[in-house]
């Protein structure tokens, strides 16, 4: 039986697949996200925001999976902060979303219960996003530092 041959450095790639559908089951399930809790039909500018950071990691999942060279891996380290550091940023529109502090929207996106109020989605899944966009940051570090 032959056995399947995986790089460490498409360890970056294979990350960023789990990035990509974690975010597809955000856009997907998050009914406030898709109409910023029930005011705009059919898509709220947060739900594209979110869908271009699904594009982004699908993308650089295939570009990486494809040809793992230095400055791709790079890319997608450096990129995977940068969308950890979105998320939370993400923080400064509570405003937009009708919420009266960021203390709420921060219960909200990175809490494990159901948001009083809020319409049907799946609690939990930007804390696991977010943790997820770390360890693909962390790896791609590791992978980037360690002998080639």
């Amino acid at each position: 039986m032959a056995e399947a041959s995986f790089s460490k450095e498409g360890t970056i790639g294979f990350l960023l697949i789990v990035d990509f559908i974690i975010t597809i089951v955000i856009l997907l399930t998050d009914k406030n996200l898709q109409t910023d809790f029930g005011i705009v039909k059919p898509y709220f500018i947060h739900w594209y925001g979110m869908l271009v950071t699904g594009i982004i990691d699908i993308m650089g999942a295939g570009i990486i999976i494809a040809k793992p060279t230095k400055v791709y891996l790079k890319a997608g380290t450096v990129g995977s902060a940068l969308l950890a550091v979105f998320l939370i940023a993400d923080l400064a529109t509570y405003k937009m979303v009708g919420l009266s502090s960021v203390s709420q929207f921060a219960t909200y996106l990175f809490g494990f219960s159901h948001y009083p109020g809020a319409l049907s989605y799946i609690p939990g899944l930007y804390d696991i996003l977010f943790i997820f966009y770390i360890i693909t940051a962390i790896t791609g570090v590791i992978i980037l530092k360690g002998p080639s």
